[in-house]
């Protein structure tokens, strides 16, 4: 499984946006880390479907639910079979028993129903593909990686809002580290590519995706990302790199670290950088700075530990110059 999960955020209903930031659709993506895959995917599930009270059927009666029953039973079918793969794979990682009986014979049958589905004709017919898609990619079958990769290019006549794309890349992002070479560089070489995309959220999904798929082009690709225009573009382009071992984002970590870049972008559009996600960015590119060991110079640290009108990043500074003294 991937690393510690971070923040994504569940819409209140499904459907709806987040903060004005329409790029970003159902899903919110953090400028940072992508969260553990069996957060990430429940989350997504609840923001198509929402989760229905009822009995718990087996992964396999979830899988015929999904298929053939009424509308109620497919929402109710597609929430318990995600979490039942997803909480059996977890389990195997951790090595305890998984709760679920999934066998062998259960991906041909995942695959086989995946296959089974008519083609997509309109918006209403995205969702379940994308699940059972996610499900076989997480579960190392090559076809679903395939699949999500056809659905980072999906037309605006099936999904005119675009978040679907922005599903399928963050997929492939957060399973990056579980891929196969070959897979892996796939991934890797999709992402790259939707990096000039004109919707912004995926741009800013891939950005982050691609901390997770080393490949040989990977590092020049997010370089030139620090370059970007967006703010948000620029720091998750560095601390990208700076998951990966690289330092070329130094400089735009030190920029982020301020609060004028962010106030700057928010004056030419109010729908962006409401004050928890600066509170949130500055500190994380302190973060990044501490991880990449190039923390500012301690007159920096202090100004920002007395000075600073943000209490969290005055509290994060200070934590800094502490444990400085205590080393």
């Amino acid at each position: 499984m991937s690393a510690e999960p971070t923040q994504i955020e569940i819409p209140d209903e499904p459907g709806a946006g987040t903060e004005g930031e329409s790029p970003y659709k159902n899903l919110f993506v953090p400028l940072v880390v992508v969260p553990a895959l069996i957060v990430m995917v429940l989350v997504i599930v609840f923001s198509l479907f929402g989760a229905i009270a009822g009995t718990e059927d087996s992964p396999r009666e979830n899988l015929d639910d999904l298929l053939t029953g009424g509308v109620n039973e497919r929402q109710q079918a597609s929430f318990n079979l995600v979490r039942q793969i997803l909480e059996y794979e977890h389990a195997k990682a951790e090595g305890r028993e998984p709760e679920w009986g999934i066998d062998e014979a259960f991906l041909p049958r995942l695959r086989s129903a995946r296959e089974s589905l008519p083609p997509m004709e309109g918006p209403r017919d995205v969702a379940t593909p994308f699940v059972l898609s996610s499900l076989l990619a997480q579960i190392g079958d090559p076809t679903g990686v395939e699949q999500l990769v056809e659905l980072t290019d999906l037309p605006e006549s099936l999904d005119p809002t675009g978040e679907f794309r922005v599903y399928a890349t963050f997929t492939l992002g957060a399973i990056g580290g579980d891929l196969a070479e070959s897979e892996r560089l796939l991934a890797a070489r999709t992402l790259i590519g939707l990096l000039d995309d004109p919707d912004e959220g995926v741009v800013l999904t891939a950005t982050a995706g691609l901390q997770n798929l080393p490949s040989p082009e990977t590092l020049a690709a997010l370089r030139g990302m620090l370059a970007s225009r967006r703010v948000d573009h620029r720091l998750q382009a560095a601390l990208s790199l700076t998951a990966l071992g690289d330092a070329s984002g130094v400089d735009v970590l030190n920029e982020l670290i301020q609060e004028a870049p962010y106030l700057a972008e928010h004056e030419e559009n109010p729908a962006m950088w409401a004050p928890q996600r600066v509170s949130e960015s500055r500190r994380k590119a302190l973060e990044g700075l501490i991880e990449l060991g190039q923390p500012p110079p301690p007159a920096q640290l202090e100004l920002l530990a007395e000075e600073d009108p943000d209490p969290s990043v005055r509290e994060a500074a200070r934590g800094i110059l502490a444990r400085g003294s205590d080393g």
